[in-house]
């Protein structure tokens, strides 16, 4: 079939890459997230040499200047077939339009300084880290914690033109964070899952419903539903803000999918780790030297007076590399949780409801012999949230300043907030046009299609 006076094919170019910007906390700092999250690492890049998503620098205080590639730290096993019901896993069943919005019990999310995250206090921080100067044994540590790291295996399902539907394992670990059955894990751990099960450090196995995801900051909410014979242990969860380098830190998790409850030891190498994932993700982490395998993500780091004080969820993987693993702080986790909990989605993301698309010098005559397109530039695929914006539209400028990539989209908007509205001018078939977009808050389709907001 000629399609070259098609559309562009949504098949092809993807959906998803709506811009997502998160504000944080009461100071009004930002953060700004790409919309992709890989299960297993790996590329990003579609058919016939569509963009793999840019790497940006952080900005504000950083500790590191460099930018490191680094595997996200699932074990992860595909085998052909189909398996399970593909919603069995699904959301949290009880989580209805009339108790969605009910606010989560925080007294039952052990945390040392909750104001203190929330209101991003600058206290003093002690010399001796975020454990103080009193602190336990690593062994002690271990007995104090260990009961409340879990094993998740997650059956996932994905398909592709070529290989068609597969399901498979992804095995990583969790950590219990409520008497109630609440586990904080990595997204990546349990995305694209139809199943998931929790064993605990004394073997016995749930199936867990998952709460909520959120792929930018890498973290998961189950929940299990704990049986009145065997009381669940689950951690208190320090200040990451109160980390110094060189303190001393415990991890504990299944490394290689098989070995839960494994305890190593290290020290905190660096509090602010600007790195860039497997598939382009950038994400300010805490950096670690203690033993951290794939399986490992989701999995507690913990100071010497057993406060959980990051989520492990990466590894820098190169030939001769040793010491470079990845967490995430726990007063980032914190605020996540608190909206996937609440919500099952994070609050206050951004989305301009644009599918973009970027035409380059190297995929251009694909794109112009398909779809008769003569110009690089970056192209409207669909427009949910304005009218006016068609598919093929080239994007000249957005709030008076030119365009040429998705990228230089995400860098005018990032400060942007839910209800502000942007000035786009666009070319279509040699014209320009103007046209205004408000922006709106990101919604999961599964709570747009079932009202759950």
């Amino acid at each position: 079939m000629d399609n070259r006076n098609s559309q562009f094919d949504h098949n092809i170019f993807g959906s998803n890459n709506h811009y997502r910007t998160q504000e944080n906390g009461a100071n009004g700092t930002q953060n700004t997230y790409e919309y992709v999250f890989s299960s297993g690492g790996g590329s990003n890049t579609g058919s016939y040499g569509q963009a793999p998503m840019p790497k940006k620098s952080g900005g504000g205080k950083r500790a590191a200047l460099l930018v490191l590639t680094v595997v996200l730290c699932a074990a992860i096993s595909f085998a052909a077939g189909f398996g399970g019901a593909y919603y069995a896993f699904g959301i949290l069943e009880n989580r209805t339009a009339s108790n969605v919005n009910e606010a989560p019990d925080k007294s039952d999310l052990h945390v040392s300084d909750p104001e203190g995250i929330l209101n991003k206090s600058e206290s003093q921080i002690s010399p001796y880290g975020s454990a103080g100067e009193d602190v336990f044994e690593v062994s002690q540590v271990a007995q104090k914690v260990k009961d409340a790291v879990v094993v998740i295996d997650a059956t996932v399902k994905t398909s592709s033109s070529f290989f068609g539907s597969q399901t498979g394992v992804s095995a990583g670990s969790g950590v219990v964070i409520s008497a109630d059955g609440y586990i904080l894990t990595c997204h990546h751990v349990v995305e694209n899952a139809v199943s998931v099960t929790v064993t605990l450090n004394s073997g016995s196995k749930y199936e867990a419903a998952l709460v909520g995801s959120d792929a930018a900051s890498d973290l998961a909410v189950l929940r299990i539903e704990p049986k009145e014979s065997e009381p669940l242990s689950y951690v208190e969860q320090g200040c990451s803000a109160d980390l110094v380098v060189g303190e001393k830190v415990v991890a504990i998790g299944n490394p290689l999918g098989t070995l839960g409850g494994t305890v190593t030891d290290g020290i905190i190498s660096a509090t602010e780790r600007n790195i860039t994932t497997s598939d382009g993700t950038v994400m300010t982490l805490l950096q670690t030297n203690a033993a951290i395998n794939s399986g490992n993500s989701g999995g507690g780091l913990f100071n010497l007076d057993g406060k959980l004080i990051g989520i492990v969820n990466a590894k820098y993987a190169s030939a001769g590399v040793e010491g470079l693993a990845f967490a995430i702080p726990i007063d980032s986790a914190y605020t996540v949780e608190l909206d996937l909990i609440e919500y099952g989605y994070v609050r206050g993301i951004v989305d301009h409801g644009l599918e973009l698309l970027d035409i380059t010098s190297s995929n251009l005559n694909y794109y112009y012999y398909n779809y008769r397109v003569d110009q690089v530039g970056v192209y409207v695929v669909s427009s949910e949230y304005n009218t006016d914006l068609k598919n093929k539209d080239r994007i000249i400028s957005v709030n008076g300043i030119a365009v040429e990539t998705k990228s230089d989209i995400t860098e005018i908007i990032k400060n942007s907030k839910v209800g502000d509205t942007i000035v786009i001018v666009y070319s279509r078939d040699k014209a320009e046009y103007t046209t205004n977009l408000t922006l709106q808050e990101y919604v999961p389709d599964y709570y747009k299609n079932n009202d759950l907001k």
